[in-house]
């Protein structure tokens, strides 16, 4: 387990991602943004169909505002909110120094789906790898569903390769395949 340590200052500031992204109005997440957060990820129905049949519900997202892997405390979990005239376009949830230290962990980026292919996950994720690594950074990882073949596409563009196969468990009892993905930022020592 990795020891977080915020006193290190690797740990992606607001205030770093907003001067990268200075088109967005970017903001952390909380539980008061449940609904529209809610919003946004219905209009992604396919993604959520990975992992159960059950429509999504106000539940699930509060407890992903909050959610993060054993060993990791709350202060390390940051979901941002990125809007463009007054509307959430897209959210990020991040988990600093994950799974190691000096890496960012990207859990979900999701686009209304009303704004994709218009360049606005390149847009945020490029902005995110320019403040990543003027943080310290060397690496940003993240898990994608190993059947999404459009996902794999986007993050490989992005200079994302692919690495081991995992299966996430599900609440139903089924595994889901996933693969990690990761993209250095610098030279890891």
């Amino acid at each position: 387990m990795v020891q977080f340590r915020e006193s290190l200052g690797i740990v992606m500031k607001l205030a770093a991602l907003q001067a990268q992204l200075p088109n967005f109005k970017i903001r952390l997440l909380t539980q008061a943004d449940q609904a529209d957060l809610l919003a946004l990820e219905q209009t992604n129905p396919a993604y959520h169909r990975y992992f159960t049949p059950e429509p999504l519900t106000a539940t699930e997202i509060q407890r992903d505002l909050t959610a993060h892997p054993e060993g990791v405390v709350a202060a390390q979990k940051q979901v941002f909110g990125f809007y463009l005239a007054n509307r959430l376009v897209a959210v990020l949830d991040l988990l600093n120094q994950y799974p190691q230290e000096r890496f960012l962990f990207v859990g979900l980026l999701m686009v209304n789906k009303t704004y994709q292919r218009k360049t606005i996950g390149t847009v945020i994720m490029t902005g995110l790898m320019a403040a990543a690594q003027q943080a310290g950074i060397v690496a940003i990882q993240l898990t994608r569903v190993t059947a999404d073949t459009a996902s794999a596409t986007f993050w490989r563009q992005l200079g994302f390769e692919d690495g081991d196969q995992l299966f996430l468990p599900l609440t139903h009892g089924d595994r889901l395949p996933v693969t990690t993905m990761t993209r250095l930022l610098a030279e890891i020592s």
